[in-house]
């Protein structure tokens, strides 16, 4: 009897890179494709992506992608996914948009993109995808029921349920309740928020909490959020028009994604409030408003240039109101915490949450939780998209509404969970872990030997030194040069270097003739690392180089 196999490859365990493979047979199922941002652990790279090697092998079984909404941490590694796998993507309409905006020209063209509407019946191989709205932090955001031969699988997808959202839409808890009359096998459901208790406020009530920013502000007002939170942009817009203040967009990729949800309908922008930054620079500061990137602290945003001063056209003045809309992604705090200090540095009032309402969690929070739970009743419960925290948490609240503990599985990525109509089992466990992605470079040729070498050096410095070595006579020829990098101040080099170097004299004069040249490089590079610890409690990364000399 053939069983279904339901495999997350991102978003267990972690907050971010968004992906699962629901497989039945000789079909799989692709539910996004997301990506997720670097710890401060992880210098000099741009991105992770989820480690998809279980389906190469698998490429002809893949009936095509549903992609739930269309931010990064479900949509931005699909660049790198197309262009291995030539499959089918469903998204909804702004969703499909954002990932247009994503591919290069030359994927858009290969890529076959259909769009799916909330109470469409999608037939991709042996399932039967049956998408429905739910709020969300971005319009068009959808669950998915999946009817498969073995039974109805239930993907909360990121939800709130929101009864006032800025949109007019709710939830479908309609489309809920029919899903619970046909009867719930598995419920896959999101676990942000299960640590918050009570339930999420309404994207609404973000209106008021910018407004009273706005009032306060004497000067420009720049405003940090996410490029792809396409309903927070509104928002911000409708707000600054208020108070007679235009707009100006600064960052490709936010320009990218509002003019793309203007064509299609998404953002409302009123004639004459968007202006160049060059343009807005001619207003006085309290006719400004800006909108970027960089409310995670990524060095490289708009925020985050900033905050260093490195931006070609904009700087941080005395009496520049900053507002971080957005949550604090886990591990990304001490990166925010920095730009924060930074900003206030250079004269700037900065508004971030907690401190202030600024900005509005788009997951649900326990109760909201516990009430889809008892609307689906399902046989079998996996909660996804958090840290192991969030999702034994959920797991928690799951037991409270009436989920037998032997009908949960909180597991982590790439644990294979196998269901038939009356059993659950948690099965071997495949490579589900980090790709990074710095530049042009993804996965092996960046893999986390490199980024502990980049730590070591980041921790310790380096240190290049060069010597002529005779074998015949074990000496030492002329001079050791030695450059060191990030070890010690310039103030007190000479003298650590000048011991250095008559380390490396005593320890080649002691050498017996006829010792290899790897021989003696492998005892000037301890004999000068021992060195530099006695001297400085420190040992900087070594690339020791013998010459031999005839």
């Amino acid at each position: 009897m053939e069983r279904l196999q339901i495999i997350p490859l991102g978003g267990l365990g972690e907050v971010g890179k968004n992906m699962t493979l629901l497989e039945y047979g000789r079909n799989i199922l692709v539910i996004d494709v997301g990506l997720m941002f670097p710890e401060m652990t992880m210098p000099g790279v741009d991105y992770i992506i989820p480690d998809y090697d279980y389906l190469r092998s698998r490429a002809d079984r893949i009936r095509g992608v549903v992609i739930t909404h269309g931010h990064e941490d479900h949509i931005g590694a699909l660049p790198h996914f197309l262009q291995e796998f030539n499959v089918p993507v469903y998204a909804t309409k702004l969703t499909r948009g954002l990932i247009e905006v994503r591919l290069r020209s030359s994927q858009r063209k290969q890529t076959t993109l259909h769009t799916m509407e909330p109470g469409d019946s999608l037939h991709v191989g042996p399932f039967t995808v049956e998408p429905y709205h739910v709020c969300h932090s971005i319009p068009d955001a959808v669950g998915l029921g999946i009817d498969t031969p073995v039974g109805l699988v239930v993907h909360s997808g990121d939800f709130k349920l929101d009864h006032t959202p800025v949109d007019g839409w709710p939830t479908d808890v309609g489309k809920l309740a029919e899903f619970s009359q046909r009867g719930v096998l598995v419920l896959l459901s999101d676990s942000t928020n299960s640590v918050s208790p009570g339930t999420t406020p309404s994207e609404s009530t973000l209106n008021r909490a910018l407004e009273d920013v706005f009032r306060q502000a004497k000067g420009r007002v720049i405003v940090a959020t996410f490029a792809s939170l396409i309903a927070r942009l509104q928002q911000v817009m409708e707000v600054a028009k208020s108070f007679g203040r235009k707009v100006a967009i600064a960052g490709s990729s936010m320009v990218a994604n509002v003019k793309m949800a203007q064509r299609l309908g998404y953002i409302n922008v009123p004639e004459g409030l968007l202006l160049s930054l060059h343009e807005i620079s001619q207003l006085p500061p309290h006719q400004v408003t800006i909108l970027g990137t960089g409310s995670q602290g990524e060095p490289r945003s708009i925020m985050g240039r900033l905050a260093t001063g490195r931006h070609p056209s904009l700087r941080i003045t005395p009496g520049d109101t900053v507002v971080l809309s957005s949550h604090t992604i886990p591990g990304n705090e001490d990166a925010v915490h920095a730009v924060i200090n930074r900003l206030f540095q250079k004269g700037a009032q900065v508004f971030y949450h907690p401190l202030a309402p600024v900005h509005v969690s788009g997951h649900a929070s326990q109760e909201e939780q516990k009430t889809l739970l008892n609307i689906l009743r399902p046989k079998f419960f996996v909660p996804i998209h958090g840290e192991l925290r969030h999702l034994h948490q959920h797991a928690k609240l799951a037991q409270q509404v009436g989920i037998p503990r032997e009908n949960i599985a909180v597991v982590e990525n790439g644990y294979v969970l196998r269901f038939t109509r009356q059993k659950m089992e948690i099965g071997e466990r495949i490579p589900g872990g980090y790709v990074f992605v710095d530049g042009v470079l993804v996965g092996e040729a960046v893999d986390r030997e490199v980024i502990e070498k980049r730590e070591a050096l980041a921790a310790t410095g380096i240190c290049s030194l060069v010597f002529r070595y005779d074998q015949r006579r074990g000496r030492l020829v002329g001079e050791p040069q030695i450059v060191a990098q990030g070890f010690v101040s310039e103030k007190v080099a000479p003298e650590i270097i000048g011991g250095a170097e008559d380390a490396v004299r005593a320890t080649l004069t002691s050498l017996q003739p006829g010792t290899t040249l790897e021989k003696a490089e492998s005892a000037v590079e301890k004999a000068v690392s021992d060195y530099f610890f006695r001297q400085a409690r420190n040992r900087p990364t070594m690339l020791v180089t013998g010459v031999q000399v005839a």
